[in-house]
């Protein structure tokens, strides 16, 4: 079956306005998600862009540093009409994976249904090569049957979750609570992210969490993300080359990740 989803059936599909996914606009849930974003230099990919409606409503906040990428260069030619101010040298055709490059995000939006779930799995391992230490790929799934034999392609967060996790550091999947009205109950919101590149941290710091750990202190972490963190400091140590700590809750920091002990 992937064999017959090339250029020229999606093509096809745009020259007989076959493109029910198409809602008129960018996702309502990828806009909330591109609103709360305050770095306007990411760089931000959007394969299987079709009309491009986020690329559009990116650049149209500000974002300098977005790719839309289709296999067919056919949609492209309405996002130019709605928005001449659109970078044409950001406009990539041909096959996803083949693309070569780094970002920071990639948004998800309908690709993932368009795709043969032969190919999935090699999705999420491009997807995560994609994309640069700490960079995240999100976007919405739909969480429902659909089609067997054609696009869209359905399925479901619990069949989905074991494919990012093979990856990714970080997956979550949660019912999406802002879906358009006839999506509504149907989609999941992924965010999965790629692990950060370890930075290696001074040994006077390193001292003070084994000096924390020995005496069983309890101790307050701020991490980089914001959140603080309590506990007592049961371990330290290295797996894959990282340095960690593990709390009497079982839970485990990345030290690199540790803003401030107190």
């Amino acid at each position: 079956m992937a064999a017959e989803l090339d250029a020229a059936y999606w093509q096809q599909r745009y020259i007989d306005s076959d493109a029910p996914w198409d809602l008129g606009g960018p996702s309502t849930p990828l806009a909330a998600y591109l609103d709360g974003l305050k770095d306007r230099d990411l760089r931000i990919l959007i394969p299987g862009a079709g009309r491009a409606y986020e690329a559009e409503y990116a650049h149209r906040l500000g974002f300098k540093n977005v790719y839309p990428m289709d296999l067919t260069g056919a949609p492209f030619d309405e996002l130019l009409e709605r928005c001449p101010s659109f970078p044409q040298e950001h406009l990539l055709v041909g096959d996803f994976f083949e693309h070569e490059g780094s970002y920071d995000i990639i948004l998800e939006q309908t690709f993932f249904c368009a795709l043969d779930p032969a190919l999935r799995e090699r999705y999420v391992a491009h997807m995560h090569a994609l994309l640069n230490p700490g960079g995240k790929l999100v976007g919405v799934l739909f969480n429902i049957p659909l089609n067997a034999d054609r696009p869209p392609f359905g399925g479901s967060a619990s069949e989905y979750a074991p494919l990012f996790r093979k990856h990714f550091h970080e997956v979550s999947l949660e019912p999406c609570r802002n879906s358009i009205t006839p999506r509504a109950g149907n989609e999941v919101w992924l965010c999965a992210v790629k692990e950060k590149a370890y930075t290696p941290i001074d040994c006077n710091l390193y001292d003070r969490y084994e000096a924390a750990a020995t005496l069983k202190r309890p101790v307050v972490l701020t991490l980089d993300s914001g959140a603080t963190v309590q506990g007592v400091i049961m371990d330290l140590f290295i797996r894959d080359r990282i340095e960690w700590l593990r709390l009497n809750s079982g839970e485990e920091i990345r030290l690199d990740g540790i803003v401030r002990m107190e």
